[in-house]
């Protein structure tokens, strides 16, 4: 299976950080690093139907299985978004420079 290229998050804002330093330190005592992974692991879990949902409907769109998508989606997300182009702007175009 063909993986993307990883990518690293951006620090974040002052109010969350300090949520999840909390939330590291009252329930796991895990290091904030592996308590953030977990933290996205679980949301994303709880997100599925709707992240699901989402897929299956542009899935629909371009007459392809919904895992096909994602797994489109996944390994070459220019391509899915060039098929899903005619629909508007689904997805934002990521940025390369970030400037304040």
């Amino acid at each position: 299976m063909k993986r993307p290229e990883p990518f690293s998050l951006p620090p974040l804002a002052p109010y969350e950080d300090r949520l999840l330093h909390a939330l590291a330190f009252f329930r796991t005592g895990r290091a904030v690093e592996t308590q953030a992974h977990h933290c996205l692991s679980m949301y994303l879990r709880q997100g599925e139907s709707r992240v699901m949902g989402e897929v299956g409907f542009y899935a629909k769109l371009l007459n392809m299985d919904v895992d096909d998508l994602l797994e489109l989606i996944y390994t070459q997300p220019e391509q899915a978004q060039g098929l899903l182009a005619e629909y508007g702007a689904i997805a934002p175009v990521a940025e390369e420079n970030h400037s304040a």
